[in-house]
């Protein structure tokens, strides 16, 4: 394990081409880091005290720089991180302190259908299990590995977050699942087409019921196949909401027998759907795992995140139905800069901002970060910057680059292989 630290520091390239090695098969795996190892050492010089006679392979590997081997190995590696009890290396250069990434689930059927879904139990279609397998595989390209998993009850956010840590090797992580980050509960509209409800109450309350604030769809009923209240797991498990008076007499009666029944909800506005996911991460997520510095993955639906994104970004009411997330893209949150990264997927040079539908106004999600002191940090435009509004404002370019990605100019090509002496 030394060793491996002392390479990964060292040696550059070492520990990109290390995280393309497959997960799936302990022999195959071995195999491959003996590859590795054969292909970045001469003959007889596999071991810690060669560290300056090695080749760099760049198979795999997008940029290398061009500096000399005593560059990387006189670099010294600090850090300010004020969690200092927990192990550092699996954090991007970019953010001071531990990274917390927000995934919504991939593509459903019900998403490639126009329909409302809510907490229906919809799986994945094979385009969202692509999604969440890529998203596992850049978080791996750019190193990041998780200390823990906070999903909702939900199977297509617990898929997205297990194909995620199948390609990240991590399938023992603890997984903390609660119905607190399930989707928003969409009422009466569950199952309906959204085409058909936008012809049907007009573009305007559409667009209230889908992507307003404190607008409630219609109710659903208490005897209806999509109610809560009529799933066993519900029922069965959930025990953090009060019950209800008017559901325990209809069951009651209904039933022939004294029945106590919850009160879960029948309808919900994006804000009712806050009231269960800010305090969910306030009171669990941000003590039990950010305070302490953990690499958090929150895996749920669209609107749990537009909630929580509402909150750590400071969006304003009025402007939420201006923000859309993309399925299965990942959202590394700097916790101590408050403000949105991007990770580079490694497909071109195609301005990923552009790229992702992130609703009318993506300035709200990608504002500048702030520096230490809590002012806004003034940065140099990126000539990725992509302008957003009239007023020719730009944002900070929110793009975590690869490793070795940073400047084109220094770099050569992964078409042939560099010997560093």
């Amino acid at each position: 394990l030394q060793r491996e630290a002392e390479r990964s520091q060292k040696i550059p390239g070492y520990e990109l081409a290390k995280s393309n090695i497959p997960s799936y098969d302990a022999v195959i795996r071995g195999l491959t880091k003996l590859s590795i190892d054969r292909e970045f050492y001469p003959a007889g010089k596999n071991d810690s005290n060669s560290l300056t006679e090695f080749k760099i392979p760049l198979n795999g590997v997008n940029l290398i720089p061009q500096q000399s081997v005593s560059n990387y190995i006189s670099q010294s590696v600090t850090s300010n991180d004020t969690f200092s009890d927990v192990d550092t290396t699996n954090r991007l250069p970019t953010i001071d302190g531990p990274v917390v990434v927000i995934i919504r689930h991939g593509k459903t059927e019900y998403n490639k259908l126009g329909i409302f879904t809510g907490w229906d139990d919809a799986p994945l279609a094979a385009e969202g299990i692509e999604e969440a397998t890529k998203a596992g595989k850049i978080l791996k390209q750019h190193g990041i590995k998780f200390d823990v998993v906070y999903t909702s009850w939900l199977s297509r956010a617990i898929v997205t977050a297990w194909l995620i840590l199948r390609e990240l090797d991590s399938l023992w992580l603890p997984i903390m699942k609660s119905w607190r980050l399930n989707e928003r509960m969409y009422g009466a509209l569950t199952g309906l087409s959204k085409k058909m409800i936008a012809e049907t109450y007009g573009e305007a309350k559409f667009r209230k019921w889908r992507r307003g604030y404190a607008e409630r769809p219609p109710p659903i009923t208490s005897f209806s196949s999509s109610y809560p209240g009529n799933d066993e797991r519900y029922v069965k498990y959930v025990k953090d909401i009060r019950f209800s008076i008017f559901e325990s007499l209809i069951r009651s009666i209904s039933h022939g027998r004294i029945e106590l029944h919850r009160k879960f909800p029948k309808t919900e506005s994006l804000k009712d759907c806050m009231s269960r996911t800010i305090p969910y991460f306030k009171n669990v997520i941000y003590p039990q795992s950010i305070a302490k510095g953990k690499n958090v993955l929150i895996a749920s639906s669209e609107n749990a995140i537009r909630g929580l994104l509402m909150h750590l970004c400071e969006i304003p009411p009025y402007r939420i139905h201006e923000v859309e997330i993309p399925t299965g893209l990942p959202l590394v949150y700097d916790v101590k800069r408050k403000c949105i990264h991007l990770l580079d997927d490694g497909e071109g040079d195609e301005d990923m901002l552009s790229k992702y539908n992130f609703g009318t106004s993506p300035e709200l999600l990608f504002r500048p970060c702030i520096d230490i002191e809590g002012k806004s940090k003034s940065k140099a435009k990126s000539n990725i910057s992509e302008k957003f509004n009239n007023d020719n404002t730009t944002l900070d370019n929110p793009i975590i680059k690869l490793p070795y990605e940073n400047d084109s100019k220094n770099y050569t090509t992964s078409k042939e292989l560099i010997n560093i002496n």
